[in-house]
């Protein structure tokens, strides 16, 4: 797609537009990491000039104002690649919503991720296919889901980051939700720490479904951050790292 004066979007540009149609904003940090290239001020400027071209704009809050939002020419760019595109998230999730848009980004890169999909994402299609029965709280969707890529097979992943610790409770609920769910080859929880892992694995004991055993893994959000690919994988013994439990199925 062109501007209007007839120069081109580049392509990360697109990247970029496509990244805030999925998550629903994006902060400095992200653009710099993983679509701008060049010095410091270079970036900035390369940001800045999409901004100028309401691509982007700033968000609304003045808690958010360092996160980007889609403004009306990256929405006739989406229209034109007919994506669709979530809501503008709230400055508090910001952080929580990029860090799991991020790290499946560089997965897509690696060619580990087949496609991907938001929480967000999934609440605007409605989707059936994710839904979590969470009994009497109602349901819930995963903090994203994606198709990991292996040799023979492409398995749904549900992703859960876990930035902070929620009660016994939250997590027996959450447990048993996966447990009767079919959708997902594997669930993957991003932990912020050791004791949110511990509490998850208390859970996991406390349902009692075997299954869930060759499931559910765990990643810290430092490797997650780094390189998801490579990072180490915990709590499957078919593979410790996604490149390695691509490989294998």
């Amino acid at each position: 797609m062109k501007y209007a004066h007839g120069r081109r979007l580049s392509k990360n540009a697109v990247d970029a537009v496509r990244f805030v149609a999925k998550v629903g904003a994006m902060s400095r940090e992200t653009w710099y990491e993983l679509f701008s290239h060049g010095t410091l001020r270079w970036r900035q400027m390369q940001l800045q000039h999409l901004i100028d071209r309401k691509v982007f704009k700033h968000h609304t809050s003045k808690h958010g104002h360092d996160a980007v939002v889609i403004d009306t020419f990256g929405i006739e760019l989406i229209k034109s690649m007919k994506w669709q595109h979530v809501h503008s998230i709230y400055p508090h999730f910001i952080e929580h919503d990029e860090t799991v848009g991020a790290g499946l980004w560089k997965l897509e890169k690696s060619g580990l991720c087949q496609k991907w999909m938001t929480e967000s994402e999934m609440k605007i299609q409605k989707s059936a296919s994710f839904r979590l029965d969470i009994q009497e709280g109602g349901f819930k969707y995963p903090d994203a889901v994606f198709k990991l890529q292996g040799t023979q097979a492409a398995p749904i992943v549900a992703i859960e980051y876990e930035r902070t610790a929620k009660t016994n409770w939250r997590y027996n609920k959450a447990i048993r939700a996966y447990s009767e769910a079919y959708d997902f080859g594997f669930i993957f929880f991003v932990v912020e720490n050791d004791a949110i892992e511990k509490t998850i694995q208390r859970a996991m004991k406390y349902i009692g479904d075997g299954r869930l055993n060759s499931r559910i893994g765990f990643v810290s959000i430092e490797g997650w951050k780094m390189n998801p690919a490579s990072t180490e994988l915990r709590g499957l013994k078919l593979g410790q790292s996604l490149e390695e439990l691509a490989s294998k199925i």
